[in-house]
């Protein structure tokens, strides 16, 4: 197993015992009066923030405890987002977790547990013609969290491309690194060609991918929403459709834009997505995503193989439209 394969958990064992330690301490204080318990840590960024399991007054949770005070100055800001989003997506099957408890001088966030498992893990166990309904369920999702806060903007797609280039130079992997050169020069010419008036923005997951959201099999549940932004819908469906044809989950068998193409077509049809944002706000997005995306240096060759099948197959249709 390599570095990339290993939880941070275990690979920095004494920054997880030290928050072990401080949610204790953190814990005992702020919750002075209720019912509780921690268990074990669910998932570790160092010097970010550290989760556990555990329960609640009778129900079971996620402690989520900030380890900086510069992610502690955004707690308050994803509270808030939880907050709001819950006030219209808590009940089944399109959910996110429930916010149960806020210590924000603590850093400190409780939720409920979300029930079942990352729904790209799911999707692994199942057979190819069994995957379809899922994924729709995950574009309903998006659609769901997305649809109170949309509107048409005047579009700013220069930062994009900055970043995607920034990133693209940083590949450690030769042979990745060249196909995405060419994938970003069909980039820049699609960026002269969306030079549209508006397109549709709302408040963004940020980091929506299908292990982002959890399936019992019936209700779908959305973690780790973050301190959300305004920002072009097609790049949480542009995230979810990369991540998955990385990883090799190709439910359909063949691609559009690098992607799986009945994954593409769900989304597409969920949102009502126009021509020139099916081939053309989208493609863009795809491209960002793909690029943006810098591998790391002991990535497992079949990540990699993925990720360059995914990039020359992107390729080949952006050479159609552009």
């Amino acid at each position: 197993m390599t570095v990339v394969e290993t939880s941070n958990i275990e690979l920095f064992p004494e920054e997880a015992s030290a928050a072990l330690d401080r949610l204790t301490h953190v814990a005992f204080t702020a919750l002075q009066g209720r019912v509780y318990s921690i268990g074990p840590a669910l998932h570790l960024v160092p010097s970010r923030h550290a989760v556990f399991q555990g329960s609640f007054q009778g129900q079971d949770a996620v402690f989520r405890l900030t380890l900086s005070a510069e992610a502690q100055a955004t707690t308050t800001k994803e509270w808030d987002e939880l907050a709001r989003a819950w006030a219209y997506m808590n009940t089944a099957p399109l959910t996110v977790q429930e916010p149960l408890f806020h210590a924000p001088e603590a850093g400190l966030t409780i939720t409920a547990l979300a029930k079942g498992e990352g729904l790209l893990t799911a999707l692994w166990r199942l057979p190819s013609e069994e995957r379809s309904a899922p994924i729709a369920l995950a574009a309903d999702w998006l659609r769901k969290f997305t649809a109170p806060t949309e509107e048409w903007r005047a579009p700013n797609r220069r930062p994009w491309r900055s970043w995607a280039e920034k990133a693209t130079e940083q590949q450690p992997h030769d042979t990745l690194r060249a196909i995405e050169a060419r994938v970003f020069q069909k980039m820049k010419k699609l960026y002269r060609q969306i030079d549209f008036p508006e397109w549709r923005v709302a408040l963004a997951h940020g980091d929506f991918h299908l292990n982002n959201l959890f399936w019992d099999g019936q209700t779908v549940t959305a973690i780790d929403l973050g301190a959300t932004n305004h920002a072009p819908l097609y790049k949480d469906i542009a995230r979810a459709l990369v991540h998955m044809a990385r990883r090799g989950m190709l439910p359909s068998g063949s691609r559009r834009f690098g992607v799986d193409a009945a994954a593409f077509e769900a989304f597409t049809k969920r949102f009502e997505l126009s021509d020139q944002e099916e081939n053309g706000f989208l493609p863009y997005f795809i491209c960002f995503e793909a690029l943006i995306k810098v591998e790391h240096p002991n990535m497992p060759q079949a990540r990699l193989d993925h990720a360059e099948a995914m990039s020359k197959s992107l390729l080949d249709d952006l050479k159609q439209i552009t």
